[in-house]
């Protein structure tokens, strides 16, 4: 038998005992309610093209919270051709993960370029130089 954690509820704050979820049970309860809500809206065959904005106002449920559904895969955003969420960094609409492909191609080729920089700076043992800001905000009035 595995030894379970006291945690505090990432939505409310209450000290549970950490199981399976990083939520109480209540709080736990009500975000299955939501996905039931969320699931049987999506189930009517009328409201297989709503996009997230009009399931979010037609359930009640936060547009963040559907967007964790299909991010769990919870709920199969490719069955719904209109539900998407943003790309955190440009905002196209996109049914999976954080990024879309050409910010994700875009962010991999930055990290490559760095850590390639990185190894060339200690296999010639130089350092990373930074450059000299004068933050004049730090220094005292006369």
């Amino acid at each position: 038998m595995g030894a379970n954690q006291l945690d505090n509820c990432r939505i409310c704050g209450t000290l549970y005992l950490k199981d399976h979820t990083d939520y109480c049970l209540d709080c736990y309860k009500d975000i299955e309610q939501e996905f039931k809500t969320v699931n049987e809206f999506l189930k009517i065959e009328c409201n297989r093209f709503a996009n997230i904005q009009e399931t979010s106002q037609s359930t009640t449920v936060s547009v963040k919270r559907i967007t964790d559904f299909i991010r769990d895969g919870r709920i199969y955003a490719d069955d719904f051709p209109n539900l998407g969420y943003p790309c955190k960094h440009c905002g196209t609409e996109i049914k999976k993960q954080i990024l879309c492909d050409d910010c994700y191609i875009e962010f991999a080729a930055e990290i490559d370029a760095t850590l390639k920089n990185d190894e060339f700076l200690r296999a010639t043992g130089r350092k990373r130089e930074r450059p000299k800001i004068n933050a004049q905000y730090w220094q005292a009035r006369k």
